[in-house]
């Protein structure tokens, strides 16, 4: 899948360090609402791939996208809950976008307004 290897390929120090398991991510299925202090940077591409690999469309839909489209429309680069758009390179935004674009296509249930939302706001040059 290509798109898989370029989540990796774009995040390799982050995905070379499994510290995220799967029942991890199905005991906290909502990637914003983890307790605690949360390093997104680490959290958000093991979850993408969650989702690639299982293609749950309730919990994509509700979770993943609905916290990559409150990512992108952050103005708080110092909100360390919310700046992980501000954290990504131009080439990390472009494969998450290509992610949010995916989600459009393969995902049913998507909310395609919420999603091509997502992708301007993390198309944006110079953020």
């Amino acid at each position: 899948m290509k798109l898989e290897a370029a989540i990796k390929n774009v995040f390799p120090k982050v995905l070379s360090e499994p510290i995220i398991t799967d029942s991890f991510i199905e005991e906290n299925e909502s990637i914003m609402e983890i307790e605690g202090e949360a390093e997104y940077f680490k959290l958000v591409p093991v979850y993408m791939l969650w989702y690639l690999k299982y293609k749950d469309e309730k919990l994509v839909d509700m979770n993943i996208v609905s916290a990559l489209a409150e990512y992108g429309r952050t103005k708080m680069k110092e909100n360390s809950y919310l700046n992980f758009m501000y954290l990504c390179n131009s080439e990390q935004k472009r494969v998450v976008t290509n992610f949010l674009e995916w989600c459009a296509k393969e995902i049913s249930t998507a909310n395609k307004t919420q999603i091509e939302r997502a992708v301007k706001n993390w198309s944006k040059e110079n953020i």
